[in-house]
């Protein structure tokens, strides 16, 4: 159970991980990041669904925030959110390391007992 619980929190850590290097795209440029999204997508229905998990939360953060600021509150904005994904990221890969460590020290207890058993 603690391996599929490792296990999502490391993909929502990767996840996490490209939208953060998806928002830096944006806060250089929207139309670089519109541009990049596009490229991914090339415009397929499909592609958009597979490309969700690991750039749509960025796309709609960014154009929704495009579209309601001037560029400069824009880009400001993008950076709090770069922050916010980044700590994201952080958090994940922590919590990943620690279920992992959680596995490997119930295995190594599991282990001992049985030795000091024999």
């Amino acid at each position: 159970m603690m391996g599929i619980i490792a296990g999502i929190i490391f993909v929502l850590g990767i996840f996490s991980l490209f939208n953060f290097g998806f928002s830096l795209i944006y806060i250089l440029s929207s139309t670089a990041g519109n541009g990049f999204y596009r490229w991914i997508t090339h415009d397929l229905d499909f592609m958009l669904i597979l490309a969700a998990p690991f750039f749509g939360v960025t796309q709609w953060a960014a154009t929704s925030i495009y579209e309601k600021f001037n560029w400069f509150v824009a880009r400001v904005l993008l950076v709090f959110y770069s922050v916010f994904i980044f700590i994201i990221v952080i958090l994940c890969f922590i919590g990943f390391g620690y279920t992992l460590e959680m596995i490997y020290l119930s295995k190594l207890v599991s282990i001992t007992s049985i030795n000091r058993s024999i």
